[in-house]
């Protein structure tokens, strides 16, 4: 098959700043206008895709301190975009972390618009179909979820959070009862109690854990209690287990699907980081029992839009 012709889309792009060796490429990076900044993403695109097809994307928001080019790194999903034939497009942040509303007060960048906008340039540009936008964050990007789902639902078809719980802000003004697919995958820490783990961190801006499932299983009205499935430990070695969760009987039609790390530490399970002694020392160890991007994927292509 003929791949899509990646010159052409980039150099349509607005406020270009291209590093495309011509259609072969498998990745190039540009940039676009928002509120009179210039924001950075790049994309990777599998191979041997036709160039009239319109592809499901995925946006991938990084943590704090990270990039874009981090993300895909500590992320892995390339390798499953190049198998299932989808295209993950990754957006700097301006700061060192996303305007993810953990503060109403924060005047730094319009990051909703931001992402928002970048979705719609997708589609605009020929790569993306509409009916098959999904967004993962981790971290400060899944929080950055959290807040586009809450704003702008009708944006994406699904939406996956990792390593994130829900900013109070957010829960407090998110519009109500809307429903959207919703996968979140966390971790508690042993030595976290039952309903904390990043909002022990911060308890002023954030809900815990069990509160941010228990938010989205309202928001999407959900009823009884969730299908409950321990997940084989496939890695003893790893130091810590998961709990898969799910909630069918949900009125608006949009399910929830939980996947909790027990001892897990705050990076995405499945998450490459190779020999970082330090980065581990800090975060802790990702489990190695699941993949979050795996499982974003895999949940993300349950749920085109309605044409």
């Amino acid at each position: 098959m003929r791949r899509p012709n990646f010159a052409a889309f980039a150099g349509a792009a607005c406020g270009l700043a291209l590093s495309v060796a011509g259609a072969a490429a498998e990745t190039f990076s540009a940039s676009l206008d928002s509120s009179g900044s210039e924001r950075h993403y790049s994309v990777f695109m599998p191979d041997d895709m036709p160039r009239e097809r319109r592809l499901p994307a995925v946006i991938a928001l990084h943590g704090p301190l990270m990039t874009g080019r981090s993300m895909r790194t500590l992320f892995g999903m390339e390798r499953l975009a190049q198998r299932e034939g989808f295209a993950v497009v990754y957006p700097d942040s301006r700061g060192p972390r996303w305007n993810d509303g953990r503060d109403p007060r924060d005047a730094g960048p319009d990051d909703v618009r931001f992402i928002n906008l970048l979705a719609r340039h997708l589609v605009s540009r020929g790569l993306a179909d509409p009916r098959r936008l999904y967004l993962v964050g981790m971290s400060s990007g899944g929080m950055l979820t959290y807040r586009i789902a809450c704003e702008t639902p009708e944006t994406f078809a699904a939406y996956a959070a990792v390593v994130a719980d829900m900013p109070k802000p957010v829960a407090e003004a998110c519009r109500k009862n809307m429903g959207v697919p919703m996968l979140i995958i966390n971790s508690k820490r042993a030595a976290i109690p039952q309903d904390g783990d990043q909002a022990e961190w911060e308890p002023e801006n954030v809900l815990p854990g069990a509160w941010t499932i228990d938010f989205w299983r309202r928001n999407n009205g959900c009823e009884g209690a969730p299908q409950v499935k321990p997940m084989p430990d496939k890695d003893a070695n790893d130091g810590s287990t998961v709990t898969a969760g799910q909630y069918l009987n949900c009125r608006t039609r949009a399910p929830l699907v939980s996947f909790t790390v027990e001892n897990g530490g705050h990076l995405p399970p499945g998450a490459q980081v190779g020999n970082r002694p330090l980065l581990l020392s800090v975060l802790g160890r990702p489990n190695k029992d699941i993949s979050a991007a795996d499982i974003s994927w895999k949940f993300f292509r349950r749920f085109p839009t309605a044409p």
